[in-house]
């Protein structure tokens, strides 16, 4: 059985050998599918230079299909993450009115945004969340976020299953322009919640 895959929508993909980590700098969520194989941007590794081309880490040609029903055929979600940061509307602690609830979601494959798309983030305590796309775009990895929410110690966010990303008339699509089909990818992936704490 080999160490990565090809198989279209399926989020197991990437490379088994890269740890799950996100503190490590070699890890899957930076990895990506291009039409060289399953790479790495250079910036993840450690050399510092965020200009250069990705590493290729498994060579496999032609690996992001020249068409919608080739390769990889369409970029899939892999994962999805809550994003809380030390700053102090960030941290995703009680006590203020000005948080910001910010997701990153990541696909197999670059991914390029036009427009605003919008996840709705189920809150099962207090008010939902519409976090709009922000920043990410080229990258494999988008994050959305949403200012100034009221969280509550208890509160619990959710993200996956049946929250899809919201087009808004914008477009998200591979880098050879096909759609990437976010409502089928959310119920692909395990569901991520995070707890605010007091």
């Amino acid at each position: 059985m080999p160490l990565w895959g090809t198989a279209h929508a399926a989020d197991e993909n990437k490379p088994k050998f890269l740890p799950a980590d996100e503190n490590s700098d070699y890890n899957k969520a930076e990895c990506y599918a291009t039409q060289a194989g399953w790479v790495i941007d250079g910036a993840a590794t450690g050399n510092g230079n965020t200009g250069a081309d990705p590493e290729i880490l498994v060579a496999i040609g032609g690996l992001a299909g020249a068409t919608s029903a080739t390769g990889l055929k369409t970029a899939t979600i892999t994962s999805f993450r809550f994003a809380p940061t030390t700053g102090a509307a960030t941290d995703h602690t009680a006590g203020t009115s000005s948080q910001r609830v910010r997701v990153v979601i990541t696909w197999d494959e670059a991914v390029t945004v036009t427009g605003n798309p919008t996840i709705l983030i189920p809150n099962t305590v207090s008010a939902d969340h519409t976090c709009a796309y922000v920043s990410g775009s080229g990258t494999n990895r988008l994050t959305f976020e949403v200012a100034s929410q009221t969280l509550a110690a208890g509160d619990v966010m959710t993200i996956g299953g049946s929250n899809d990303i919201a087009l808004a008339g914008g477009t998200m699509k591979d880098t050879l322009g096909t759609n990437a089909n976010s409502s089928r990818d959310m119920g692909n992936v395990t569901a991520v919640t995070h707890t605010v704490l007091a």
